[in-house]
Formats: C-alpha cells, sequence, structure tokens
C-alpha cells in the first residue's frame, strides 16, 4: 500500500504499537492497491466477529464461501 494511514490521536500501548508498526511494516512490503487492502481489512473484520462471536450459534462454525 503506498499511502500513509493517518496515525492514532491518542498514545497507544508499547504492545500496539509494536502490532502497528509490524503491520505497517508489511502493508508496505506487499505494496497492496486500495482494493485488496480493503479486501483485507473486509477479513480482518469477519474474523474478529466470528472469533467475539463464537461458541453462540451452532452455525458460528460453517465457513462462508
Amino acid at each position: 500500500m503506498t499511502d500513509k494511514t493517518p496515525q492514532s490521536p491518542h498514545k497507544l500501548s508499547p504492545k500496539l504499537q509494536k502490532v502497528r508498526n509490524d503491520l505497517d511494516r508489511v502493508l508496505r512490503d506487499y505494496d497492496l492497491s486500495q482494493r485488496e487492502y480493503d479486501s483485507l481489512i473486509e477479513d480482518m473484520k469477519k474474523r474478529r466477529r466470528r472469533i467475539e462471536g463464537g461458541g453462540d450459534s451452532v452455525f458460528d462454525d460453517i465457513v462462508e464461501e
């Protein structure tokens, strides 16, 4: 990805700052297009929802195709 991501207005914990730095480096290395980046973010959001809601429904373990 070639554009810079906006910095958060609040101070991040050292652990979160390390994750952010690592993620920024990886994204620069792969040079994703905006469409690829948006797809990646959507996938991460779906995974988070599935993990956070895991076990709530018998359908949670069904993988979307």
